[in-house]
């Protein structure tokens, strides 16, 4: 059961981490502006939806508290079962009623062609403020405290990132591949009319920054090789796990990055879609090295139960997206930025 809870809790925060990436995606687009985000905001518009869901989805895992995480053994004024349920429930209600403060704020843009109104700009504002706050803390307390006693600053701005990217991948291989229901008889003028230039660019800036914040967190903790900083990353780097740290460091930054300092490759709608699914398959390999080997520390193991909680719930992620995208309008362009 221990193997079952904590493959799903792998599962899990991938596909929340698709669903709270394509919010704070919105947020950002709503901020700036520009049609660069058209195309793809019908897919985060539905990814958004489903928090509601991924919040009721968190059951087993609150559930299996005690079956998934070390410290529940000897637990502490932070770190116990009762404190960390409700934290969690808290940060799960805080973006239900973010994501719903947005998506109210959204509908009641009267003409798309001016752009973002005040009141959706005033939510994304504060949403982006707020999301990044809660997430850093949630960081700490799902993935982090998986390791007793380590800590780092800049974890939670890791893992935004890599959810800022996965949010964005997904939205630009379902728009580049014209995978995915579209209410409108003109299916194939969303791909016309893409900025994929500008979606390319924009995968880019992501890697980068993903990059950036997993080599820094690195090189400062390998600085200091202090005992206390070092042990998130002794089961990784001294085990058969560091091969996954390989596979992640060439399919998560390098491939992607040579491919995308092409222009040609970022006006291909094909070379970006399949640029995008790998940049999500790859932020799934990540998922499952902020989670594993922290609870397999012998080494690379992959239980029957890692592929199963994925198509699990991803089987439950997809029927949900795919019925509230079948909902959305076709993109219209906002002027605005």
């Amino acid at each position: 059961m221990s193997d079952l809870l904590r493959s799903y809790l792998v599962a899990w925060l991938f596909f929340l981490a698709i669903s709270l990436g394509a919010m704070a995606n919105l947020m950002l687009h709503s901020l700036t502006g520009g049609r660069w985000g058209q195309c793809v905001r019908p897919a985060w518009l539905a990814a958004t939806r489903l928090m509601p869901a991924l919040a009721l989805l968190f059951a087993p895992i609150a559930v299996g508290v005690s079956s998934i995480y070390p410290w529940s053994d000897t637990p502490g004024a932070w770190l116990n079962v009762p404190f960390f349920t409700a934290r969690s429930i808290g940060y799960l209600l805080v973006w239900v009623v973010l994501a719903q403060a947005f998506l109210r704020a959204d509908r009641a843009s009267v003409d798309p062609a001016l752009g973002a109104n005040r009141s959706e700009r005033r939510v994304a504002a504060a949403g982006l403020v707020i999301y990044a706050l809660t997430m850093s803390l949630a960081a700490v307390d799902w993935i982090a405290s998986l390791t007793p006693r380590w800590h780092s600053s800049g974890f939670g701005l890791l893992v935004i990132a890599g959810q800022m990217l996965a949010g964005a991948a997904f939205a630009i291989a379902v728009a580049a591949s014209g995978w995915g229901p579209v209410q409108s008889p003109r299916r194939g003028a969303l791909r016309d009319d893409f900025r994929f230039h500008d979606l390319g660019n924009l995968l880019l800036m992501y890697v980068l920054l993903w990059a950036y914040l997993a080599y820094t967190q690195f090189l400062i903790m390998w600085s200091e090789n202090l005992p206390q900083e070092i042990r998130w990353y002794v089961p990784r780097l001294q085990t058969s796990w560091v091969a996954v740290g390989v596979i992640l460091v060439g399919l998560h930054f390098a491939l992607p990055l040579l491919i995308l300092l092409s222009r040609s490759a970022k006006r291909s709608p094909a070379v970006l879609a399949v640029i995008a699914a790998g940049l999500l398959a790859a932020h799934l390999v990540d998922a499952f090295w902020l989670v594993m080997p922290s609870l397999r520390p012998a080494g690379f193991t992959l239980a029957w139960s890692d592929p199963a909680a994925v198509v699990f719930v991803g089987a439950i992620w997809t029927w949900l997206w795919w019925r509230a995208a079948s909902r959305e309008p076709i993109a219209t362009e906002r002027a605005h930025g």
